[in-house]
């Protein structure tokens, strides 16, 4: 009767494990399976909540997963496959928009968490400019640049939110009457598209 009991437990336990890897299975998208991801893949419940909402709590979204990309190639294989299988993606700074703007509300779609991720805060002391991925923060920028006497021209009133959030909607300050928005201190940008990876520079559209 002990060995019939055992079986039994071995077979409940190998057929929720079974029902565990079905049920998880199904919620990835399978294009991002094979597209060489250097970063991370994720389908954690906790990770796919925090996704979910924004700081103005408005509006909900529901995402299948959460990238971690490590490089700038990652968010280019993601968008490239998302153009390609026709999937939603959203890339996400530190959560700070307040009507979805970085939310998925589609059924099937991909957000690329951007603050974690890159290479850092790259400061360039000699040719006076900072390198820097978008998903760091404004504050880690002017922390950066302040070890060597320097810092930006134009940043927003509150150093708190992402680089490339803030640039998407130019960067606009209490400082723009001075120096202009944050994007007319831009120099280069690396622009990721559905079929290609773009860097434009003021010097590439200088005749135009």
């Amino acid at each position: 009767m002990a060995v019939n009991n055992n079986n039994n437990k071995l077979l409940l336990l190998t057929f929720a494990i079974c029902r565990l890897i079905v049920t998880v299975g199904l919620t990835v998208v399978p294009e991002l399976l094979d597209v060489g991801l250097e970063g991370r893949l994720s389908v954690d419940t906790w990770e796919l909540e925090a996704a979910s909402v924004d700081f103005g709590r408005l509006s909900r979204g529901a995402p299948s997963e959460v990238v971690h990309p490590a490089t700038a190639e990652d968010v280019s294989r993601v968008v490239k496959a998302a153009f390609e299988s026709e999937f939603a993606v959203s890339a996400r700074g530190h959560g700070h928009s307040i009507n979805g703007q970085a939310l998925i509300r589609e059924k099937k779609g991909v957000v690329i968490e951007m603050g974690k991720g890159g290479s850092g805060v790259r400061v360039c002391e000699k040719g006076m400019y900072v390198d820097v991925w978008g998903g760091e923060l404004w504050i880690e920028v002017l922390s950066a640049t302040l070890e060597y006497g320097l810092a930006p021209m134009s940043w927003t009133d509150y150093l708190y939110l992402s680089v490339g959030g803030t640039l998407s909607n130019a960067g606009i300050s209490g400082q723009t009457f001075n120096h202009g928005p944050q994007i007319t201190n831009v120099f280069e940008l690396d622009v990721v598209t559905g079929n290609s990876f773009n860097n434009c520079s003021k010097i590439s559209f200088s005749g135009e």
